[in-house]
């Protein structure tokens, strides 16, 4: 195995745990810790909230870190090694802007300043919509990843056989008519 198909993975597995720990923590902010706070006293629900602020704060700067590290390998080791199609990059950059809504969502819900205070005082709602954004990002990261990507090494008659394929002209190998 050589050493960038291992740095590959590991990226990969980095990305994919970090999204995990990331929505899945709103998930659960969202359906579980809100819903069984609300009958507390409000004493109650501030420290239990604080507490929980405070421990989720590190996984979540922990996460971003994360997934911009891994994702930005992975996007310019695939931007470096193969072709793309045209709507590629125009799509990832929209991924990549709504990752960066995620991000600010998620750091003013578990920060310290007077901004993230306000802005806790509509935690379901800004929850529901980081959720519903990270949903956005899976569903694009899905599409990216089933993109075609041609090796930019490939010897020009494999692309043209590629092109071929693709158009439906004929099967792999160059052999026959489809």
């Amino acid at each position: 195995m050589d050493i960038q198909y291992l740095l590959g993975l590991l990226f990969r597995w980095a990305h994919i745990l970090a999204a995990i720990t990331a929505v899945g923590g709103s998930i659960f902010a969202r359906f579980v810790v809100l819903p069984a706070l609300e009958p507390q006293p409000e004493e109650l629900r501030e420290s239990i909230h604080a507490a929980m602020r405070a421990r989720f704060a590190k996984l979540v700067a922990a996460a971003i870190a994360f997934l911009l590290v891994s994702g930005l390998y992975n996007f310019f080791v695939i931007v470096a090694n193969y072709e793309l199609p045209r709507w590629y990059h125009p799509l990832f950059g929209t991924k990549f802007l709504l990752a960066m809504a995620i991000f600010a969502i998620a750091s003013l819900l578990v920060g310290k300043t007077p901004a993230a205070a306000a802005m806790r005082k509509n935690t379901r709602t800004w929850l529901n919509v980081n959720i519903v954004l990270a949903v956005l990002v899976v569903c694009i990261s899905g599409v990216l990843r089933t993109a075609e990507k041609v090796p930019k090494d490939e010897a020009p008659e494999a692309k043209a056989e590629s092109a071929a394929i693709r158009a439906g002209f004929c099967k792999p190998g160059g052999r026959g008519l489809i």
